[in-house]
């Protein structure tokens, strides 16, 4: 479906190239700074390396959560220009502290930062899913967060101490670079997508939309569950970060190299974090198995990374102005479920790390069941969309759509089908369910379901997910990368 709002969303999108993403990918090392900074941190004991106490940071952190979601909703115009502001007072503040003060003094700027930072937290996601396109995104969330999480793991390294008048040397070029992307970057309403409204007659895409959710509240929590286990063993968190900027890196080249979508090494990430809870187990019976444990654990990191590129997926498709902010309300309720497992089972850690086990099985369940319809809805061809991708394509050669009929043909599963048939499957590959498709090729609810059992044996299928699985792999492919 090719609707007016979605051709002029995707013409907005930008393409940034790698330095810009860098600038902005240093928020992640400065808000991951301020966790392990100002404490208490990811780690199940947590640690405050600053001269003075801050009590009251838990609270000031969850409010910023809520009021970044609702300043999404409400004011996302402005948010570009909240982020300029934001970044401006946190590196005056940063600089700041460079100035002798009394322990108040220093407390003070401390929560500016710690304000502007978790504010900001929610903003970061929005860029991504209204701004990127699908190749900023992952350039960002591989290539650029790399960079990012090597600087972390440098700061959480337990070998060489960083102290805290070193950390404000970083902080303050961190800062700089981030206020130079957002400075860059466009602001206003005109530069925003446009969200779609009823009056549009675009439906939401349901099975879609619920399945992401569930994944991204199940990533979110593996997201603050692994480091905080990692946190238990000697040089944990630095080894888990250590190891998930390299995992980060890696997949850039194989997408980069070998056209490889990062959503095909999810499973695999999910599996590595499955290994490293059993690792963590037994541990216990032989220390060392603690070192490869954090390890697994951060390779799984890489799926909890790609959350703004699930919200993206669902914008490509149904713009929600909501998207970004149900996102992080998920993300929040991660983070408190996270602090309640820890608190339950804080005297059994067995029974900790039996539970985010479990909960990594869940996840690689739950991801691929909906892994198809996210191939299918980034890989279905907007028209001008490969324009828009830096050095992706070349300009002379024919866009998919442009392929003669029969050779088109000789590749298509779905050249069994007939044209109304072809209609019905490419809408349940975008997850689609039969009332809503109903209404958009306006037929009935029934008419549809009489296809779609007429679709199933043609294709050689039993649901909708063997459909969308099929159809994803043989017709869409990898995205192609020069």
């Amino acid at each position: 479906m090719n609707h007016g709002i979605l051709l002029e969303n995707q013409k907005k999108r930008l393409d940034q190239p790698l330095w810009m993403l860098i600038c902005f990918a240093m928020f992640n090392f400065w808000q991951m700074g301020f966790i392990y900074f100002v404490g208490p941190t990811l780690t199940i004991d947590g640690k405050t390396p600053l001269p003075i106490d801050m009590d009251n940071a838990t609270a000031l952190i969850a409010l910023c959560y809520v009021l970044s979601i609702l300043w999404m909703i409400f004011l996302p115009q402005t948010v570009i220009w909240t982020q300029r502001i934001a970044t401006g007072i946190a590196l005056l503040t940063a600089v700041g502290l460079f100035l002798p003060m009394t322990d108040d003094s220093l407390r003070l700027l401390i929560y500016v930062q710690i304000f502007c930072c978790c504010l900001m937290i929610g903003f970061e996601t929005f860029i991504m899913v209204n701004y990127f396109s699908e190749h900023s995104n992952i350039r960002h969330l591989t290539a650029a967060y790399g960079i990012a999480l090597f600087l972390i793991a440098v700061v959480q390294n337990d070998f060489i101490p960083i102290t805290f008048p070193t950390f404000r040397v970083v902080e303050v070029a961190a800062l700089t670079l981030l206020l130079v992307f957002f400075l860059r970057m466009p602001a206003g309403r005109k530069a925003l997508p446009r969200y779609v409204k009823k009056s549009d007659g675009i439906p939401a895409p349901k099975r879609l939309l619920f399945g992401t959710h569930i994944l991204v509240f199940t990533a979110a929590l593996m997201a603050v569950s692994g480091p905080a286990v990692s946190g238990e063993a000697q040089h944990g968190v630095f080894i888990t970060y250590f190891v998930d900027a390299l995992a980060s890196l890696a997949v850039y080249a194989l997408y980069k190299k070998k056209g490889l979508h990062p959503f095909r090494l999810i499973p695999l990430c999910i599996g590595f974090g499955c290994l490293g809870f059993l690792l963590m187990l037994a541990a216990s019976y032989g220390p060392a198995l603690s070192y490869l444990a954090c390890g697994c654990i951060g390779i799984s990191l890489l799926p909890c990374q790609m959350l703004p590129l699930y919200g993206a997926v669902i914008m490509k498709s149904y713009p929600s102005r909501y998207i970004s902010s149900i996102i992080i309300a998920l993300a929040l309720a991660a983070v408190l479920v996270q602090s309640s497992l820890v608190e339950l089972f804080r005297s059994t850690q067995t029974m900790l790390y039996l539970t985010y086990g479990i909960i990594m099985v869940i996840l690689v369940i739950l991801y691929l069941q909906i892994e198809p319809f996210f191939l299918f809805t980034l890989r279905k061809r907007i028209p001008d969309e490969d324009l828009l991708a830096e050095g992706n394509r070349d300009e002379a050669s024919p866009r998919t759509g442009d392929a003669p009929p029969e050779e088109a043909l000789q590749d298509d599963p779905l050249a069994v089908l007939s044209k109304r048939e072809r209609e019905v499957v490419e809408l349940i590959c975008l997850g689609y369910s039969n009332p809503d498709i109903a209404r958009m090729l306006f037929i009935s609810e029934h008419t549809v379901k009489d296809h779609t059992k007429k679709i199933y044996p043609k294709m050689g299928v039993h649901s909708r997910f063997e459909l969308a699985a099929l159809v994803s792999r043989q017709r869409t492919g990898e995205p192609k990368t020069h």
